[in-house]
């Protein structure tokens, strides 16, 4: 009950802030492309249903705030509605034809219909600017630990290596690594790496893995055997945490469990997977000085990549922060948030494809309820989170409404292009038969994110 409480008293009040926030811009990117051509703008709606509040501007738009914040829409003079998708039957005059959206050249039209999503990633690109000119870019260095007998490890590869290019692609950062691993299930992959002062070459055979989510879902990858390379210093502790029940504290370096070199944190897990309730010796080092404790490891189920579930020991601690930051000027971050709204919109779109492909499940698909969750939850890690969180689905925004699905701003963009290509639009027939497959897919999206958003709400709401 206290998880309801919190969805409708903490969760949801920031989704509707955010999702009101990235509606406004996207529309708005809609509106001010029109204002560049002339065409007027007769409502801009925030929300859907009747008008909560509002007000009529002196070029004559209505601006308002409607009940159901779930979206939102500008129409323009001479629209059948606010999807901007067929022109009304109403009889306009010259002057109104020539404010009219459905009067003006195709390109016109075009440009109107790409500001809404342009706009989304526009904003993200901003924002990643401010960000990373201020506080710098993020940066984890692409040195890995590889993990015995895993498919780098077969692959000659060894910790301490620098991962250069992976699949033919130039690797900057770890996070492009578990992209990877993400994106390509279990393709093979040329790796080109460096040890020391040589560069070698060869192929990794990912690891098809299966796993199953917090939210209970069916997530799949291709396991590359490898973890980032991270000292073992303590950063921190979970619940119930055995190792700060036995002294531990934050900053301590772990230096041997039951006699052996702790050389990386996640060698951690291999040292004590298989002696859960079993008492260790674990020597650790702290303002200089070497101690040593006893920790029992508390027994944990984890299933892997074969759908085995093995009881293995947890320490229950977390790794210290060791993200570099990156210092840039204005042009360095903007180009160094370009990069990263384009990293995401190729994810994006590289994993719709798989869900309609049917290599990924489309369980994977969220709908309202995980989103309002995500929002509540970055809101604990103060406005860096919710920040994190708008640029994130304000890209998801954007290249979500470019695909070329009909009653999205895509399908209208394909449409045109139609219109360009055959020097004539599609026939009314055709076009309001495009408009009900598309109504009909985004309603059976819809239906299938929230279909698994009740299938996992006593997952995502614990």
């Amino acid at each position: 009950m206290h998880a309801v409480v919190s969805l409708f008293t903490t969760y949801l009040p920031y989704f509707i802030l955010v999702l009101t926030l990235l509606v406004f811009v996207h529309e708005f990117g809609h509106y001010w492309v029109a204002r560049r051509f002339g065409i007027h703008a007769e409502v801009f709606s925030i929300g859907f249903g009747p008008e909560l509040i509002g007000w009529t501007d002196r070029r004559g738009t209505r601006w308002k705030i409607s009940l159901i914040p779930l979206g939102g829409f500008v129409k323009f003079l001479g629209d059948s509605d606010g999807s901007s998708a067929l022109p009304s039957d109403e009889a306009l005059s010259a002057d109104q034809r020539r404010h009219a959206f459905f009067s003006q050249p195709l390109y016109a039209r075009a440009a109107v219909v790409l500001g809404g999503p342009l706009a989304n990633l526009l904003f993200a690109v901003v924002l990643l600017t401010g960000v990373f000119y201020v506080a710098g870019e993020p940066y984890s260095p692409p040195v890995v630990a590889v993990q015995p007998d895993g498919p780098a490890a077969k692959a000659g590869l060894r910790s301490g290596d620098e991962i250069v290019r992976l699949d033919g692609r130039s690797v900057d950062r770890f996070e492009e690594i578990q992209q990877a691993q993400f994106l390509y299930l279990a393709r093979p992959m040329s790796v080109e790496y460096r040890r020391g002062n040589t560069l070698r070459h060869g192929e990794i055979i990912p690891r098809y893995c299966e796993r199953t989510d917090r939210y209970h879902n069916t997530v799949r990858y291709g396991d590359l055997g490898i973890d980032e390379l991270i000292r073992p210093v303590v950063g921190g502790f979970t619940t119930d945490s055995p190792a700060q029940a036995a002294g531990l504290k934050v900053g301590d370096l772990l230096l041997s469990i039951d006699g052996k070199p702790v050389e990386y944190f996640s060698r951690i897990p291999d040292l004590i997977g298989d002696r859960a309730g079993q008492p260790l010796a674990v020597k650790y080092e702290r303002a200089g000085q070497i101690h040593e404790t006893t920790i029992v490891p508390q027994p944990d189920q984890v299933t892997d990549c074969s759908g085995a579930t093995h009881t293995v020991g947890r320490m229950r601690i977390r790794a210290a922060n060791v993200t570099e930051f990156r210092n840039h000027d204005v042009l360095g971050a903007a180009w160094a948030g370009v990069q990263h709204v384009w990293n995401m919109t190729t994810m994006f779109y590289t994993s719709m494809a798989q869900i309609v492909t049917g290599a990924r499940p489309v369980d994977e698909l969220g709908g309202p309820i995980r989103i309002a969750k995500a929002a509540g939850e970055a809101s604990y890690a103060g406005w860096f989170g919710i920040l994190n969180l708008v640029i994130g689905l304000s890209v998801v925004l954007g290249v979500f409404n470019l695909l070329p699905v009909p009653m999205l701003d895509g399908g209208h963009l394909a449409m045109y292009a139609y219109e360009g290509i055959r020097g004539r639009p599609l026939s009314l027939k055709a076009q309001e038969l495009s408009l009900k497959i598309g109504f009909a897919l985004i309603i059976g999206i819809a239906l299938v994110a929230t279909f698994n958003d009740v299938n996992a709400i006593k997952y995502v709401l614990r």
